[in-house]
């Protein structure tokens, strides 16, 4: 899933390779088809990707419009969709700052694309573009990872295999190494992948920048970007968020929060 980026992250180079890297990530799919029934109106999905979640959903009945920069991206779930026999709106265009001329029951961003938006300007125009696109009663849901001390201090040198799949060329398999390196000023998390070719040796190197979101930051951040959150889970299966939560899933509507002060139950909450 890609945004338009000053980030640096070049892992969206080939929507194939893509696809084969994520095939086993499908823990999200139930959660996210869940909401989208739930939202019984038109669905917007940003930083799409090659529609991953997009075209599942709409096999399930979902009005979804994708939107996405990357164009191999792009090309990559127009074809998909195609071949499914599926007419689907893809959409160019930037998370940051798009405007579609609809709006939407839901939004939502999924599989820690939000981590793109490292500098405060491009998430308060995800939030502000977000707003103008909610219908009435619409809600904005995203996740993104809950930071995990141990690899913030992983040694920069490690180098640890995170893929093993078919080479989509039909050339053997890839195999991906991963480097990776903390940046503490910008919260960023600089990950290098290694895609080593094993019939040809070759090696191409992509970087996937990802910024940190740590837990109170994000609720300050959501509050003050005009939302209130109707509940927040550490994982996918809607348990409920603590410090050892893999996640954070927050499921968003406009409007101040009912308190000035959130307690853990009401974030917690069930919906």
């Amino acid at each position: 899933m890609a945004l338009k980026g000053t980030d640096g992250s070049g892992i969206y180079w080939d929507g194939r390779h893509y696809d084969a890297f994520n095939a086993p990530s499908q823990d999200d799919l139930e959660f996210y088809l869940s909401e989208a029934r739930k939202a019984r109106g038109p669905v917007l999905e940003l930083a799409c990707g090659t529609g991953r979640l997009a075209i599942p959903l709409k096999k399930k009945g979902v009005d979804i419009t994708g939107l996405d920069f990357s164009v191999p991206m792009l090309e990559r779930a127009r074809e998909k969709a195609a071949e499914a026999g599926l007419q689907m709106s893809f959409l160019r265009g930037d998370a940051r700052k798009f405007s579609l001329g609809r709006k939407f029951k839901l939004v939502f961003m999924a599989f820690h694309s939000m981590q793109h938006l490292g500098r405060l300007e491009e998430i308060e125009g995800l939030f502000a573009s977000v707003s103008r696109h909610l219908a009435p009663g619409g809600l904005f849901i995203f996740d993104v990872f809950n930071p995990n001390p141990l690899c913030l201090v992983r040694d920069t040198e490690e180098m640890l295999p995170v893929a093993y799949y078919q080479d989509p060329s039909g050339k053997g398999k890839i195999l991906v190494n991963e480097t990776y390196s903390y940046d503490k000023a910008g919260q960023v998390s600089r990950i290098t992948w290694h895609y080593r070719s094993e019939k040809t040796g070759k090696t191409v190197k992509k970087s996937l920048n990802l910024r940190c979101f740590y837990p109170q930051e994000l609720l300050a951040l959501v509050r003050y970007n005009g939302f209130r959150v109707l509940a927040r889970y550490g994982d996918f299966a809607r348990r409920p968020f603590s410090g050892e939560s893999g996640e954070q899933v927050l499921v968003l509507a406009p409007g101040k929060p009912d308190s000035p002060r959130l307690t853990d139950k009401a974030l917690n909450r069930g919906r």
